[in-house]
């Protein structure tokens, strides 16, 4: 309840009586029982309701509109334009992703070829320094020092077995077509029925790992005079 200095008229009022006026706020109507709306009961005729508009909701409610007619496509185009750029984006990363594994691929497989070839000389190094330990047993077997049956025997062929493992083997008999790429011809012997150059003699045998020669088969030669 609030006091009213406007209304009622003073020829209606007992003097000495305060002006007061009553605003309806329940959500009922006790007419007809509807549920009013949610505020203050609309101000009477001829007067003009306080009510304030949230820019916000005035803002928000503009926006709706436009939406609800057709929305807003000015931004389509810079959307489209975002996409375009990011999909290129991707595109130029993508490339560059098989550039980089196809490096590192390449790279790989050079420091493992690399790491084969030190490997390779490492073990190469180490079976030719033994190549002489080989001629000896070779001359002992000659000389029969070392007989099938006895500790030195089973050592050497131990070691034999051993340095094979690890790719070395030996070359050089007699009868075999002359190789300059494998042997090493100390002696020559013409022959009228000789067709090819053969090995005659056998002096040293040669040794080799795989394809690399640790050491050429010394040789006597016969062939086509």
């Amino acid at each position: 309840m609030t006091e009213d200095r406007s209304t009622p008229d003073d020829a209606q009022r007992p003097e000495g009586e305060p002006r007061f006026s009553f605003t309806d706020k329940r959500k009922v109507n006790p007419e007809d029982g509807s549920v009013r709306p949610t505020g203050d009961t609309p101000a009477p005729e001829g007067q003009v309701a306080d009510e304030t508009v949230d820019p916000f909701d005035a803002e928000a409610a503009e926006l709706f509109e436009q939406a609800a007619a057709g929305g807003d496509e000015s931004s389509l185009p810079a959307d489209a334009g975002r996409v375009a750029e990011l999909e290129g984006r991707v595109t130029e990363l993508t490339e560059q992703l098989k550039r980089d594994q196809a490096e590192y691929v390449n790279s790989r497989r050079r420091i493992e070829g690399a790491a084969q070839v030190s490997k390779d000389a490492a073990i190469a190094g180490v079976l030719g320094s033994l190549i002489g330990v080989l001629d000896d047993v070779s001359l002992g077997r000659q000389h029969g020092d070392i007989v099938e049956g006895t500790p030195f025997h089973a050592i050497a062929q131990k070691l034999e077995e051993v340095l094979g493992s690890h790719g070395l083997t030996r070359f050089g008999e007699v009868g075999e077509e002359f190789d300059p790429n494998l042997h090493e011809a100390l002696m020559h012997e013409d022959s009228e029925d000789a067709e090819t150059t053969t090995v005659s003699l056998v002096m040293q045998p040669g040794y080799r790992m795989g394809e690399r020669v640790l050491r050429p088969a010394r040789v006597g030669t016969r062939g086509p005079a």
